[in-house]
């Protein structure tokens, strides 16, 4: 494991730090925990975002939805 620091608002902190207490885990495992939750959250809609920016920027190639239809011959 890499060590790293973070800023946590003090709310937060007392939180998981009340946590560690309460079970007799250390503060780092719950801290852990709850990244490795929530990460693929988070890179999933950054990776929207880019996509629109791209999008936005003439980056993107898109179809229209006709286009798409007639690809997939789903044309009425």
């Amino acid at each position: 494991m890499m060590p790293t620091t973070v800023r946590l608002k003090d709310d937060i902190e007392a939180r998981i730090k009340r946590l560690a207490v309460q079970t007799g885990r250390p503060q780092s495992f719950y801290i852990n925990q709850m990244i490795e939750r929530e990460i693929d959250r988070v890179e999933w809609e950054y990776s929207i975002l880019s996509d629109v920016e791209a999008h936005r920027a003439g980056q993107l190639e898109t179809v229209s939805n006709d286009e798409l239809k007639a690809e997939l011959g789903l044309d009425d």
